[in-house]
């Protein structure tokens, strides 16, 4: 700052009011995304005998991974296990399955909500699924 000049208090806590603001802006931003993992998508298992037309998305500010959708093939009752993979900002890769109870018939709604347990990992993506069905009695 250039001598003689004086700095008005008013203005220093103005603008120190704004730049706080504006940061806690971005970073609300930030942490209130939603992520789409799958968009209006078929997800089926690798042999293609279950299939759910759904969406899978992660909120972010709530850390919570929801799938929602319709059953459109399954060969009876059974899980759906959607395994999704992530990592941390140290690079750590982190695994959260995703178990989804079907009771195999054609058009049933899915709408399945789940927390994974590592809160530093807000990448995650789809890895694999697979589907098990119940044994028959």
């Amino acid at each position: 700052m250039p001598a003689g000049r004086k700095t008005d208090p008013a203005a220093a806590s103005v603008r120190l009011v704004a730049g706080a603001l504006a940061l806690s802006f971005a970073l609300a931003a930030q942490a209130s995304r939603v992520l789409y993992l799958a968009r209006d998508a078929l997800l089926c298992d690798r042999a293609q005998t279950a299939c759910v037309n759904a969406t899978l998305t992660y909120a972010v500010n709530e850390r919570l991974l929801w799938l929602r959708g319709r059953v459109q093939s399954a060969p009876g009752a059974g899980t759906l296990q959607i395994m999704l993979r992530g990592s941390n900002r140290l690079g750590h890769v982190r695994y959260a399955p995703m178990e989804v109870a079907l009771r195999g018939n054609a058009t049933e709604i899915v709408d399945f909500r789940m927390i994974p347990d590592y809160p530093d990992v807000a990448n995650w993506e789809i890895d694999g699924i697979l589907f098990t069905p119940l044994p028959r009695e």
